[in-house]
């Protein structure tokens, strides 16, 4: 009796592997191609990112495109991350961009969001975070850690809907 009572605590129980398991699945339903217009760092922009499985599977690989309308040019940043996927509720990445940039990264679940933290204490950080609000619709907000006579905060400085590409034909 004591061990049927045991054995059905841990099958009432969610282990960890279940939101594991939850958070692999969200960014699986992020693959594909999507396309923004809008403004980024403070400017008109088309973003595009695509999401996409790297490395037999065991990253998901992220790159991101921003060109930017500037006094009558246009500027391109880019950047790409990795995300280990494996049993875990949070996730090691990577990200390397066109300023010069690279940063680790950790990346967790927050309900139909993934937020990732990147950046190290001794320098820049910042945040993002890549919320599907809708099947084919991913609101993308980034923020940067600021410091000022001793105290710290967030500054948020982009801010884009995406809107997933579909295949023509």
């Amino acid at each position: 009796m004591r061990l049927l009572f045991c054995v059905l605590i841990l099958i009432c129980i969610p282990g960890p592997f279940t939101k594991a398991d939850d958070s692999v699945s969200l960014i699986r339903s992020f693959m594909g191609t999507w396309h923004s217009d809008g403004d980024a760092f403070g400017g008109p922009a088309t973003s595009t990112m695509t999401w996409a499985q790297a490395l037999d599977g065991l990253f998901a690989r992220l790159d991101y495109r921003i060109d930017m309308q500037r006094d009558g040019d246009v500027s391109v940043f880019r950047g790409t991350a990795y995300y280990r996927l494996g049993p875990a509720t949070s996730f090691p990445a990577f990200w390397a961009d066109t300023s010069g940039d690279l940063h680790p990264i950790t990346m967790v679940r927050d309900g139909t969001a993934l937020v990732s933290t990147w950046g190290l204490d001794s320098g820049k950080q910042g945040r993002t975070r890549y919320d599907l609000i809708a099947p084919d619709t991913i609101e993308v907000t980034d923020w940067i850690k600021t410091r000022s006579d001793g105290t710290e905060g967030w500054k948020q400085f982009n801010r884009n809907i995406f809107v997933r590409e579909h295949p023509k034909g």
